[in-house]
């Protein structure tokens, strides 16, 4: 049960009127801060930039006409040493996503080229 479902609740119950409008106010700053406008973090701000070079790089890196797999990806573009397939995968995800690139399975194996 959220904070929101426990209020509407208690102003379901027959209350005095000056709790009421206490549990009113209240229910009224949970929504406002719900649908608050947020700036992104410095951190957040950071991997975005991050994700974004290693997604250039992908499209470099697959610009040649090759099809590659996420192990192929990361042991040929020096941004993504380090970095797990998952991680990669995700880009990839992404910029399938995007239209950038596709992907074909042969064998079991998930090969990436560009569209």
């Amino acid at each position: 049960m959220t904070k929101r479902e426990a209020l509407n609740y208690v102003l379901s119950l027959d209350l005095p009127q000056d709790v009421c409008e206490t549990l009113t106010k209240m229910t009224a700053q949970l929504e406002k801060q719900a649908n608050a406008e947020r700036k992104p973090s410095k951190k957040e701000i950071e991997r975005k930039d991050a994700n974004e070079s290693m997604k250039g790089d992908i499209l470099v890196a697959l610009s040649d006409g090759s099809h590659l797999t996420v192990s192929d990806l990361i042991a040929k573009v020096p941004s993504l040493k380090g970095q797990t397939t998952q991680k990669v995968s995700a880009l990839m995800r992404l910029l399938k996503l995007e239209a950038k690139v596709d992907k074909e399975v042969v064998k079991g194996k998930t090969l990436f080229f560009l569209v």
